[in-house]
């Protein structure tokens, strides 16, 4: 029985217990740098969010790096080339810079993926990094800044849509995981939490629709599902719903676990490569 048919015997949690161990296996030489990058990307809606907080709550020593971190604001220059475009005119309340700022988060040329790519180096390397945080909802960073120290973090759960067609950034990446979910349970998500800029005005949403249906949509037909073949894992839509982790759920709980051995083995893969004496 070749490999794939061996999986399709498994269950769900079986499987992502197999692809974990046969994929990631390599990762535990302890040549390669200590801190571990798991890649979560996918869809906007995707709930790659709430799982990123949820895995990094569950493992001790993580940190979480968003894609948003990296993102662009963007010039007076860029915003008018979206002047001639209906769609941004001021529609029931919905402004025009919250439309342009959802089209330009869907925009994979408005991160820095080369900046990215240095800070994840730098942590391979054993370097502290500092990430500012951006507010999506302010569309603008914060003026805060975490600072992730290598000596107490030994996994990176980097979230994002784009994360796997940049190659530089894709490379770093130990554990390649894609968050697959339903387009219609990502859309609902999507407009319940706009609505607070739509204000339930009926204009606006339409308006909202209009910008999924032309940028959000075709952004991730051309550029996020065509990079689900890069990922290790597909995690499917029966272990994230409605924004939450289903409490005891099997797939999602051997996900935590074996993250759990592999930062644990890691740490004391290099404290014995640091003390060879304590062997």
């Amino acid at each position: 029985m070749d490999y794939v048919s061996k999986l399709g015997t498994l269950t769900p949690p079986q499987k992502m217990n197999q692809l974990i161990i046969d994929n990631f296996g390599q990762n535990f030489d302890v040549k390669k740098p200590k801190v571990i990058i798991v890649g979560l990307c996918g869809g906007q809606g995707g709930g790659k969010t709430k799982l990123s907080k949820i895995l990094c709550k569950n493992i001790p020593n993580s940190a979480i790096i968003e894609e948003r971190s990296y993102f662009k604001i963007m010039t007076s220059q860029r915003k008018l080339s979206y002047e001639i475009e209906p769609l941004f005119d001021e529609i029931g309340g919905y402004s025009k810079d919250r439309k342009l700022l959802m089209v330009e988060l869907s925009n994979p040329s408005s991160y820095d993926y080369e900046k990215l790519y240095q800070n994840l180096k730098s942590l391979k390397e054993g370097k502290d990094i500092s990430v500012r945080i951006f507010s999506e909802d302010k569309g603008n960073y914060t003026g805060e800044e975490v600072t992730i120290k290598t000596t107490e973090t030994f996994l990176i759960i980097l979230e994002g849509y784009f994360l796997f067609r940049d190659k530089n950034v894709r490379d770093l990446i130990d554990l390649k995981i894609y968050v697959e979910i339903d387009d219609d349970i990502r859309l609902s998500r999507l407009l319940l939490n706009e609505n607070k800029f739509l204000n339930n005005d009926s204009l606006a949403i339409k308006n909202f629709f209009m910008i999924y249906k032309n940028y959000i949509k075709t952004s991730y037909e051309q550029y996020i599902e065509p990079t689900k073949h890069e990922a290790r894992i597909i995690l499917p839509n029966y272990t994230v719903r409605d924004d939450e982790v289903i409490d005891g759920d099997e797939t999602f709980e051997s996900l935590v676990l074996m993250l759990k051995s592999i930062v644990k083995k890691r740490n004391s893969d290099y404290k014995d490569k640091a003390h060879p004496s304590n062997k």
